[in-house]
């Protein structure tokens, strides 16, 4: 096994230590985290994430992830704390996505500042800061 198969080997191993059921692609070129526990504000509370691995990795971090197609978020911006339901944004149903059919959308994540350091930054960051971006985000 070459090393960068097995660095990605290894670290879906990492995260399936905390995502029983992850599972990886036979070719190494995606990642399927279940279960996926959202922050506050999120319906439902949970979701499966779909990594896809860059060719460039770990040189190039993941760019964006796909989410489950059915999720919304409380709308934050009236009076009184949560709102209704709402569409989250960054999270886009028409993009170019070759997973749609099996029911995900895309959501972009942003990394303006190319903080992605590939000696420090592995998958385990990578699924870490969906957590910390969809807390954040819109």
């Amino acid at each position: 096994m070459n090393p960068l198969r097995r660095r990605i080997r290894l670290e879906a191993a990492q995260l399936a230590g905390a995502y029983p059921g992850l599972r990886i692609a036979d070719d190494d070129s995606w990642i399927i985290v279940p279960e996926f526990r959202l922050p506050a504000g999120w319906e439902p509370t949970r979701t499966t994430v779909l990594v896809v691995v860059p060719v460039t990795y770990p040189e190039s971090a993941p760019d964006g992830f796909f989410l489950g197609s059915r999720l919304q978020r409380h709308d934050h911006s009236g009076l009184g704390g949560l709102g209704g339901l709402v569409d989250p944004g960054h999270y886009f149903h028409g993009f170019n996505n070759p997973y749609a059919d099996l029911g995900y959308v895309w959501y972009c994540l942003e990394d303006p500042y190319r903080r992605w350091n590939p000696r420090l930054d592995s998958l385990l960051t990578f699924v870490e800061a969906i957590r910390t971006y969809l807390g954040t985000a819109d």
